[in-house]
């Protein structure tokens, strides 16, 4: 038997401190009170947004919110709840094997600027309504397609897919590719 990975461990102590099992491909049910995020700092977080009764866990959107910020200038921005909720989903896809790793996540207007022309003066990165993710082992094509299947549930979303990584907003539906760029 091998020993169990970091991130099993991580995930692991995560649900025990939220009161859950870890979780596993096999379970059938949604867990989407979770959330695991890696940001470009390497700062790592496993946390139950969502207390047992629904509710947001104001304390663990915060400590979200930190992991999303501009990281180029260091500053908070929004962070609203749906834009979690999309991530755990997409996450739950895999089974919370593997973190989501954030590119990018609130920006300031500058470093959008900074960004040059890949980047929208009206991107919702700058609402914090969007955030570019990647997975290890999961090619972006795989977490564009997971997305664009919630996206028609939802009947919402943004969803740009690069060489990459993917963008995913909580804004109107919407689908582009910059492949090579």
């Amino acid at each position: 038997m091998t020993a169990p990975s970091r991130r099993a461990l991580l995930v692991a102590a995560a649900a025990g401190a939220c009161g859950l099992r870890p979780p596993s491909r096999a379970e059938a049910g949604p867990l989407r009170n979770l959330v695991w995020v890696v940001n470009r700092k390497n700062e790592e977080l496993a946390i139950q947004y969502r207390h047992n009764d629904g509710g947001y866990d104001h304390a663990a959107l915060v400590r979200l919110q930190y992991l999303f910020r501009d990281t180029v200038e260091n500053v908070l921005g929004p962070l609203p709840p749906r834009l979690i909720e999309i991530l755990s989903i997409l996450q739950e896809s895999w089974g919370f094997d593997k973190p989501i790793r954030l590119t990018s996540g609130y920006r300031t207007p500058r470093t959008n600027a900074l960004i040059g022309e890949a980047a929208s003066p009206r991107s919702l990165h700058l609402e914090g309504q969007a955030a570019d993710i990647a997975m290890d082992g999961v090619a972006p094509l795989d977490m564009a397609l997971a997305a664009h299947s919630v996206s028609l549930r939802l009947g919402m979303m943004g969803i740009g897919l690069y060489g990459s990584f993917v963008h995913v907003d909580i804004g109107a539906m919407a689908r582009w590719t910059r492949i090579g760029r």
